[in-house]
């Protein structure tokens, strides 16, 4: 890898209140390029298939490979990795993720002495942020099981292992300072792998790697500093027709640039968009959110999003014995679930509530015996609306549901906020962050509902 300042205008730098960060060594222009890593570079399922093979002819996932490379050349205490292919990058990564909320639900399951704090915390998530975090915690311990069967049916893979407190009964047993590594290993993946072209097919979960030097930048809702530039014949195998003219396979260097119409001066931090989403994933993928001020919400500064499933499930299961049949409606059409609320000018709610909600408002008598014609002749766009009393009926239930987000978040508010007015000795250094984390979370919840409910109010057409 080429590393001279002519090659390499980035270095990695301490960062205010974020850990590590990329910084520009001097003036950037314009579209040029920060650094080039080359494929050999990279740890993903291409560079890892010599040392873990197929068993029964099934390879394990990207996610699953590259956090058991990792898990078995993991550093000891704060020493260096001693992987002689990886051992230099796998020793730049995050030493432990105690401040991450999988970590704090893995911890719950396996019943180890935490921090009981974070335990605290994990009771304070509201509820669509609990959710997600159980999905999260369900794809673990799946990885988590996969990577023990692959090992426990391969023990030579043991072998390959710069541990020395690595054998392959403790795979079988699965013991908890084990699996606690795991999870250091699975969310240096999870938090920091980027899309890189391996495979023909877009959308394959094969596209992905963990990239040296990159994974220093930190995450700004705001445009990226940073620009992948996807090597040639990644593009040419993205060509939908004609001939190749390259037969080159996919997976070649990566290169970034800058991404900025303008110069960026020395010493500047560039950051990366990790992607435009809602502050309950940051939080249960990445372990943060991103910050705003009160208001900023409202005049459409920044994006605020709610997912309200709990609560319109409580309204379904109110309609008694018709509420499954309501459901598999619902789910015969696409439309149960992934139901949400958005701040952003005019705030409204998404067109899967809406839908949902007026299902909810159809007749039972019409609901039990499938003759919601009207309903499906609105989601199909024949109609406008069923009737105006019935627009108004479910309109109300939605200023219901934001009542009820407002009351719920306002009670946690003033319970987070009577924490932070009791000081405690022994706290972990990143506690008081996490907690303006989760404060954050329930604000959320708090501004948008209030959006919502004042355009219900206001009349806005949805």
């Amino acid at each position: 890898m080429k590393v001279g300042e002519e090659y390499m205008l980035v270095e990695c730098r301490d960062a205010p209140n974020a850990g590590k960060g990329l910084f520009a060594t001097h003036s950037i222009p314009p579209n040029a390029t920060l650094f080039i890593i080359p494929a050999t570079a990279m740890m993903n399922s291409r560079t890892l298939s010599a040392t873990y093979p197929p068993l029964q002819g099934q390879y394990l996932s990207p996610t699953q490979v590259i956090s058991l490379h990792l898990l078995l050349h993991k550093p000891h205490d704060g020493g260096e990795s001693h992987d002689s292919r990886f051992g230099s990058y796998i020793s730049t990564l995050p030493r432990d993720f105690d401040s991450h909320p999988l970590t704090w639900s893995v911890n719950k399951h396996l019943q180890t002495n935490s921090n009981p704090k974070a335990q605290e915390l994990l009771g304070h998530l509201p509820p669509s942020v609990s959710s997600s975090l159980q999905a999260l915690t369900a794809r673990f311990w799946e990885d988590w099981d996969a990577v023990r069967k692959y090992v426990t049916a391969l023990p030579m893979i043991c072998d390959s292992s710069s541990r020395q407190d690595i054998d392959v009964d403790r795979f079988r047993l699965g013991d908890s300072a084990l699996t606690t590594d795991y999870v250091w290993a699975w969310l240096n993946v999870n938090t920091r792998c980027i899309y890189y072209r391996l495979d023909p097919s877009v959308s394959s979960p094969l596209n992905m790697t963990l990239c040296p030097i990159l994974d220093f930048a930190n995450h700004a809702p705001t445009a990226t500093h940073i620009k992948p530039v996807l090597p040639l014949d990644s593009e040419l195998w993205a060509a939908p027709t004609g001939p190749r003219k390259h037969t080159k396979r996919l997976g070649g260097d990566y290169a970034f640039t800058s991404n900025c119409e303008t110069t960026i001066p020395p010493d500047t931090e560039l950051f990366l968009r990790y992607g435009s989403h809602p502050n309950r994933k940051l939080f249960v993928e990445y372990g943060f959110t991103n910050t705003w001020h009160e208001g900023d919400l409202q005049r459409g500064r920044c994006d605020g999003e709610v997912d309200v499933q709990d609560i319109v499930e409580e309204h379904f299961k109110a309609k008694g014995p018709i509420a499954d049949t309501m459901r598999r409606i619902l789910d015969e059409e696409g439309y149960w679930g992934d139901w949400t609320m958005h701040a952003s000018p005019p705030a409204h709610p998404s067109y899967r509530l809406i839908t949902a909600l007026r299902l909810l408002h159809c007749k039972d008598d019409d609901v039990q015996h499938d003759r919601v014609g009207h309903w499906k002749a609105v989601v199909l766009g024949e109609q406008a609306i069923i009737s105006q009393e019935h627009e108004q009926a479910w309109r109300n239930t939605l200023l219901k549901i934001c009542e009820t987000l407002i009351e719920r978040a306002n009670s946690n508010i003033v319970g987070l906020n009577e924490r932070t007015l009791r000081p405690e000795h022994g706290l972990p250094d990143w506690y008081e962050w996490m907690l303006g984390n989760v404060r954050r979370l329930w604000l959320e919840e708090l501004e948008v509902a209030s959006c919502v409910a004042q355009s219900v109010q206001s009349g806005v057409e949805f």
